[in-house]
């Protein structure tokens, strides 16, 4: 844990505040720095900047109590003096104890919060009651995840199931600590021990279908995953038949599909979504996108027209479509496409972007330029419109120009290798050479492998 500086601040403006006071009421220059002092290291100014939790009503009253003092302690010490020597030695041991008591409290609690596991560790120690303790574990179990100590996240899971066996997120905690660990059987053991607990519940194979996804990116060699997602997803589905399901419910599932990687299954839901619900937006656009992705744009045409029948504004079907006809060679459709979207949206780039592309294959390249101008115009950050215009400009024999535009592209995206080799190249003809010799190593950096001659022909100008 760190302290909060802007917590900070406003404890040293406090303490101020309190000192000034003080002064003001002519406290006496060693009692008011003893006040500020005091209060700058209590235990709730510790709370405050520290944290995890802000007592800011603990604040507020010692605030007010050291207000108080300092407002009535003249008057105390006035009558401190008319006392015996004793009362006066007794006074004083007790203002010491308590300044020592403040700053080793203090002093204390900030050790304990330098780092989270400390503290919550302490925390477990103070307050042993079950549900407290239970609520404890996880916030240790998530923070060694954090930290990457999986054993002491295994230990920690096993605590909340231990107070509170029904608490989903233990055993898919649990499971991604035994995963981490290589404990592959007892990983898949505590999802199969969760959905046992809760046959019937969407929300729980949902996660359970979702870690699996994440096991399965980390280790896809390991086929226990596979197979296990498979058959949840098999239980998944049977619970769907089960279930009087609606089209955002279909859709959900195909969404859920989707994003583990079953294109075929999604297709599915997404169809029934859209057969309970001929203008579901949502349905209509991913089952589409499926289509397009799959190669099959005869269908994925015919889903985009539906789509376009009940939403005529949808402005991503329009541009799909004109990448469709893009790729079938139907240049013509595809323009219509593209202009249909800026007249819905004028300030889309991807629209301008496709046009300068089409333009730029078609050999009309001044239109090209217009278009990937305007496309830079709308998303400055586009390193693609920046490296095509600089095609252009390379084709037209504007070098100079092309140049320009190409270290526009690596500056915004420096990995960006083939503007590095067309930097090389262009520096070359304008004998540049060692702007030719410079861009060809940042090329080579990137894994480009350059043309022997090339090499040849610019060794005699290395240095």
């Amino acid at each position: 844990m760190t302290p909060s500086l802007i917590f900070l601040l406003g404890h040293c403006l406090c303490s101020a505040v309190l000192g000034a006071a003080a002064w003001f009421w002519k406290t006496g220059k060693r009692w008011a720095f003893l006040f500020s002092f005091l209060f700058f290291i209590s235990p709730s100014a510790v709370f405050l900047i520290w944290g995890p939790y802000r007592f800011y009503g603990l604040y507020a009253f010692t605030f007010i109590v050291f207000v108080l003092l300092a407002r009535i302690i003249q008057q105390f010490y006035s009558f401190l003096k008319t006392q015996e020597a004793v009362i006066r030695i007794l006074f004083w041991i007790a203002v010491a104890v308590l300044g020592a008591a403040l700053f080793l409290t203090s002093i204390w609690e900030i050790s304990i919060r330098r780092d989270a596991l400390t503290f919550w560790t302490c925390e477990s120690k103070r307050h042993p009651a079950p549900e407290a303790m239970n609520k404890l574990y996880e916030v240790l179990g998530r923070i060694a995840q954090e930290k990457g100590d999986w054993d002491s996240s295994v230990m920690y899971y096993q605590k909340i199931i231990a107070l509170k066996p029904r608490s989903s997120e233990a055993y898919l905690g649990l499971g991604e600590a035994y995963r981490m660990l290589g404990r592959t059987r007892e990983a898949v053991e505590m999802y199969s021990r969760l959905l046992d607990l809760y046959p019937d519940d969407e929300g729980t194979y949902i996660k359970v279908i979702q870690a699996y996804g994440k096991a399965i990116e980390a280790a896809p060699n390991d086929k226990i995953f596979q197979e296990k997602r498979e058959e949840v997803l098999g239980e998944f589905e049977d619970l769907s038949k089960r279930k009087k399901y609606s089209a955002v419910d279909y859709f959900n599932l195909g969404a859920l599909y989707e994003q583990v990687g079953g294109k075929e299954e999604a297709m599915r839901f997404y169809t029934r979504a859209i057969a309970m619900q001929p203008d579901y937006t949502q349905a209509l656009d991913h089952l589409a996108k499926l289509f397009q992705d799959s190669g099959n744009y005869k269908m994925a045409v015919e889903i985009y027209d539906r789509l376009l029948h009940f939403h005529p504004k949808f402005v991503s079907a329009y541009l799909n479509m004109g990448m469709i006809f893009n790729a079938l060679g139907d240049k013509s459709k595809a323009r219509q496409f593209y202009l249909k979207v800026i007249a819905l949206d004028p300030e889309n780039g991807s629209a301008y972007f496709d046009l300068g592309y089409l333009s730029e294959s078609q050999g009309e390249l001044q239109e090209a330029i217009s278009y990937y101008e305007k496309a830079i115009d709308t998303t400055p950050k586009n390193a693609e419109a920046y490296y095509n215009l600089g095609n252009v400009y390379a084709d037209l024999g504007q070098s100079a120009e092309a140049i320009a535009v190409y270290l526009k592209t690596v500056a915004i995206n420096p990995h960006h290798q083939d503007a590095f080799v067309n930097l090389s190249i262009l520096s070359f003809k304008s004998r540049n050479f060692a702007g030719a010799i410079h861009y060809l190593e940042q090329a080579q950096n990137l894994g480009y492998n350059p043309p022997a001659e090339y090499l040849k022909t610019l060794e005699p100008y290395r240095k």
